[in-house]
């Protein structure tokens, strides 16, 4: 395979490129639509690369992502709507009662597409390996650590976590959840135009091909997707790997399981204290009763 080395000049400062975040993309053609490695023009430091996939890789991938069922959200800033899954492992959330770290809700209920998803992190790791060898050993030791090996979605794998987009429009972003490490974004798309992931600061906007991937740093360059336009039994997914910064807080899966049912235990034994009149309840739950008459 020929790869073009593509030498970029920075056009926005980190700061001209802040401002753009939370803006909608416009409607921009790509520039870059060949195998292509970038590197800065200036600091020689590499930006992204874009690369086809096998073919059985992106059959596969395309199966998956067919099958998978998504939830829609809306962006309140842009109005933006957004259909998504994620997959791989997720931190703890105990504002919503998810008191653990554990795989996603996808592992659960899809568990096929959701492993065919995650073993495709070592292809792409393994590609972005030899394509920027320095890039995947210095994240890898990054994340040493930080991460207990349990918490990557696959054995071996550069990344814990990831999200599948289906058809979705983004605004200019940066992955700020994530650790300052290289992310991959494969696509499949079928009868879809526009949909092509653009880089504020070095002016770049991929063709995002299908069947194609794209590696970058999504914590560190302003990104986001332009407009799309799709025709009928059309659609774009771009699935995105990366690793999380809220699994480093994260212990190992037997602690984290066992931690999880005690404090459930806890919890379900303090409702039943309260419901047979043992025990009070909280004086802002007493307030809100007593106000509701």
């Amino acid at each position: 395979m020929d790869v073009e080395i593509v030498r970029k000049k920075r056009v926005l400062s980190k700061e001209e490129a802040d401002a753009l975040v939370g803006e909608p993309v416009p409607d921009l053609e790509p520039n870059l639509t060949r195998a292509s490695i970038v590197i800065d023009d200036d600091t020689e430091e590499p930006i992204l690369a874009y690369l086809p996939m096998d073919r059985h890789v992106t059959r596969e991938l395309r199966e998956a992502v067919l099958e998978i069922r998504y939830s829609e959200t809306m962006r309140a800033a842009s109005g933006l709507r957004n259909r998504s899954r994620t997959f791989g492992m997720a931190p703890r959330n105990p504002t919503v009662r998810l008191e653990h770290c554990r795989p996603t809700s996808l592992a659960r209920e899809q568990p096929d597409a959701h492993n065919t998803i995650a073993e495709l992190s070592r292809y792409l790791g393994q590609q972005l390996l030899e394509i920027f060898p320095d890039v995947a050993t210095r994240d890898r030791e990054t994340l040493a650590g930080l991460i207990e090996d349990e918490w990557r979605m696959a054995e071996d794998s550069l990344w814990t976590s990831g999200v599948i987009n289906k058809t979705s429009t983004l605004p200019y972003h940066r992955d700020g959840f994530n650790f300052d490490t290289w992310s991959a974004m494969p696509v499949v798309r079928k009868r879809t135009d526009g949909g092509y992931t653009t880089f504020a600061e070095h002016d770049i906007t991929v063709g995002s091909r299908d069947g194609w991937a794209q590696y970058f740093c999504g914590y560190r360059w302003v990104h986001g997707v332009t407009p799309m336009a799709v025709g009928e039994g059309g659609y774009r997914y771009s699935v995105v790997y990366y690793a999380l910064r809220g699994m480093k807080d994260c212990f190992t899966y037997a602690v984290e399981t066992a931690s999880a049912q005690h404090k459930r235990t806890e919890r379900e034994s303090t409702q039943a204290r309260r419901l047979t009149g043992e025990e009070e309840w909280a004086d802002q739950f007493v307030t809100v009763r007593k106000a509701d008459g």
